[in-house]
């Protein structure tokens, strides 16, 4: 396993397992830094970052035949972060991230370059103030998979943003692509998303979903019926639609909607 603490403007690497970390120097001018990620074997990489300062850059190159898993939890703080992941063939790619933070916006580039490699992707979010996802992943060769799924929940003040695009050529055929989207919005604030599916090939599986809109009256009257008030009712409405998916910062998730659903 490898962690990267990323706090104000540190950086700090804890390497147990012989990945390739390189920390980029800083732009005077920009204020962007960059953390660059060459995975040689099968690992777990867990990012937690925190009250940045700076803009970060991610590099992230998985090796062919490799298998990571990629666990990031981003809190109190506004951040301005690019993530760009190559994969080569065989490879495949977790990831699994939980946002928390005021003032978010994130540019993800998936590069699907070798045969076969897969990528999946769960973001999970409280949005609270202005977020913006912009997602392009493509897939450069045969037999490549994608499934990227966004959950947030919209509160308070905040805005929400969801945009994914996917990518296939003529010629790259076999592919699958999924990309899946839902905002739980308790504002009267615009939220959108907008999945994009660009395919010049015949040989294809596409699918893509968005869902904007509150939890359903019915589920409310279910478990209200069932003696549970109001309040409890959407805790666990909130927990069920957040924690699906997630494993290794579960406790945390959990602790951020008790936060805003005590």
């Amino acid at each position: 396993m490898n962690k990267i603490k990323v706090y104000n403007e540190d950086i700090e690497i804890e390497n147990r397992d012989g990945t390739e970390i390189i920390i980029g120097e800083a732009s005077k001018f920009l204020n962007v830094q960059s953390v660059k990620l060459k995975v040689l074997k099968d690992t777990d990489i867990v990012i937690d970052v925190s009250e940045v300062s700076i803009k970060l850059d991610f590099y992230i190159n998985v090796m062919k035949g490799v298998k990571v898993n990629i666990y990031e939890y981003k809190h109190d703080g506004n951040y301005k972060f690019q993530y760009k992941y190559y994969l080569e063939e065989d490879s495949f790619l977790n990831v699994e991230k939980i946002n928390d933070g005021n003032d978010i916006r994130e540019m993800t580039v998936i590069n699907l370059n070798g045969v076969r490699s897969r990528v999946n992707f769960n973001l999970k979010t409280v949005s609270k103030n202005f977020e913006k996802y912009n997602f392009l992943v493509y897939h450069n060769a045969k037999d490549t998979v994608s499934d990227i799924r966004n959950n947030g929940v919209n509160i308070l003040d905040g805005v929400l943003e969801f945009n994914v695009s996917g990518f296939v050529s003529n010629g790259t055929t076999g592919c699958d692509i999924n990309q899946s989207g839902r905002i739980i919005n308790l504002t009267n604030n615009t939220c959108t998303i907008k999945p994009n599916l660009f395919i010049d090939e015949e040989d294809v599986v596409a699918n893509h979903s968005a869902l904007i809109g509150t939890f359903s009256s019915d589920e409310l009257f279910y478990l209200m019926s069932r003696g549970i008030d109001e309040k409890e009712a959407m805790l666990l409405l909130t927990k069920g639609f957040l924690l699906k998916n997630i494993s290794y910062y579960k406790e945390k998730l959990e602790e951020i909607i008790y936060k805003y659903w005590r």
